[in-house]
């Protein structure tokens, strides 16, 4: 869903007298930060979420079974897949965008056609695993229970590669 806000077409009119058009906002959240206005995308910040997704991972599994920071560190994971994954699929969203003759059309696409989209344009590998990641995603409300926050962590581990040639793909077609 689209956000809208109104902004003074004037500032220097005094409020009341005010002009004010309706700016919509663009219903992915990310592209205040990726370089929209720019001629290339910059997707520093999900090389830095693969990272810390790496780092967390490779915390929990250095801890033994039974230690005290290992729920902590697992959580930490968790966290860190869900940031990267959102962004991953927002960046993806991006990169079609730029690609595409109507902006607006891609921007609209449901997750199943951003899936095939981003398949057809050779970005992604196998648009049937991110719904995988999808469904997993969607399971870390639900963490509080022990099993299931094993079997996102675990899972998230697989994430990692996947992420990484989806941003060296997106890397490539974006600039």
């Amino acid at each position: 869903m689209r956000r809208a806000r109104r902004e003074p077409v004037d500032p220097g009119l005094r409020s009341g007298t005010q002009t004010t058009r309706l700016v919509v906002a663009h219903p992915c959240h990310c592209l205040d930060n990726i370089g929209m206005n720019s001629g290339l995308i910059d997707f520093s910040s999900l090389r830095k979420a693969l990272a810390q997704l790496q780092e967390a991972v490779a915390f929990w599994k250095a801890q033994p079974d039974g230690a005290a920071l290992k729920p902590h560190l697992r959580l930490a994971v968790i966290q860190s897949f869900e940031f990267t994954y959102e962004l991953s699929i927002r960046m993806l969203r991006r990169v079609l965008m730029e690609r595409a003759e109507s902006a607006d059309r891609v921007a609209d696409l449901s997750f199943n056609e951003l899936m095939r989209k981003g398949a057809d344009a050779g970005l992604l590998e196998d648009p049937l695993a991110w719904r995988q990641w999808r469904e997993m995603r969607n399971a870390t409300s639900h963490t509080y229970d022990e099993t299931l926050a094993n079997e996102v962590a675990t899972g998230a581990i697989g994430f990692a590669p996947v992420a990484t040639a989806l941003l060296a793909a997106l890397t490539l077609a974006g600039n």
